[in-house]
């Protein structure tokens, strides 16, 4: 994690090929199934455009409760990129996610994660937390099946 430029940073070791890490991140049902921000945080709604200029929403429910994090893709980049916004209850207005996706070693995804414009310190470390669960869920739902 990089404090002095307000950035988040996580890179993981996914256990499925580049094509099938990077279509989770498109597919509503995938992002159900991932995109829980803490042990014990179930996502209750999501869905997604994927297209450049669509727009997503996940609903995470923490504790009882409903929060909306939502955004819109800014690039979409087949296998290598996505880019979108990010908004939620922590981050604010104004932040961006990017994930990048490379080739890794027997057939594995390297997940480079960032994720820009979070001003304060106490957000960056939530988030740190928040994206690292994620990406640990993310490596527990790809099916063998779909690794292939």
């Amino acid at each position: 994690m990089n404090d002095s430029a307000r950035l988040v940073v996580i890179e993981r070791l996914v256990p499925a090929p580049p094509r099938v890490v990077f279509e989770a991140w498109l597919d509503r049902e995938a992002l159900q199934r991932f995109m829980c921000g803490g042990p014990g945080v179930r996502v209750t709604r999501a869905e997604c455009d994927p297209r450049v200029g669509g727009k997503f929403l996940i609903v995470m429910n923490v504790e009882g409760h409903d929060l909306p994090h939502h955004g819109e893709y800014v690039a979409i980049e087949r296998y290598t990129r996505i880019v979108f916004t990010w908004r939620s209850h922590l981050a604010g207005e104004g932040s961006l996610v990017t994930l990048h996706f490379a080739e890794g070693p027997r057939g594995q995804t390297m997940l480079t994660l960032e994720h820009a414009g979070l001003d304060d310190a106490e957000i960056r470390n939530k988030h740190h937390g928040g994206w690292s669960h994620i990406l640990t869920e993310l490596s527990g739902v790809i099916t063998p099946r779909e690794a292939r």
